[in-house]
């Protein structure tokens, strides 16, 4: 996964810089249609297929831009994950053992303790 995701980025940000760019053109073209409307030049079969030219390519926009942020918080989560496995690997175990040497000392489980907690909810007004 790691080795893919960089080149799921990279395809992704192409298309969605293709996509912002037909969207671009067909809004500018749109514009011009109407402001040509206006002077009486532009058909209403012109501005309606300039329209639906103008919807489809910003729903393709909006697709790409979405699949590009997920990518993104793929990679980011990804990332995320590869350090706190790095983390475990450096022998931080951290609160993955805290239950293990509550217990190991003479402590309550975690299932006495999640009870106790549950016993003082019940009880507070």
């Amino acid at each position: 996964m790691a080795e893919r995701l960089p080149k799921e980025l990279e395809l992704r940000q192409e298309e969605n810089d293709r996509a912002y760019q037909l969207a671009k053109a067909s809004r500018e073209h749109l514009q011009s249609l109407q402001h040509e409307d206006s002077e009486a030049n532009a058909t209403p079969d012109d501005l309606l297929k300039a329209q639906q030219t103008y919807d489809e390519h910003e729903q393709f926009r909006r697709r790409t831009s979405s699949r590009l942020q997920t990518i993104k918080n793929n990679i980011r989560d990804c990332q995320e994950a590869l350090e706190f496995w790095q983390q475990l690997a450096d022998g931080e175990w951290g609160h993955l053992l805290e239950d293990a040497e509550r217990v190991r000392e003479g402590g309550p489980t975690s299932y006495a303790e999640a009870k106790r907690q549950d016993a003082e909810k019940e009880e507070a007004p």
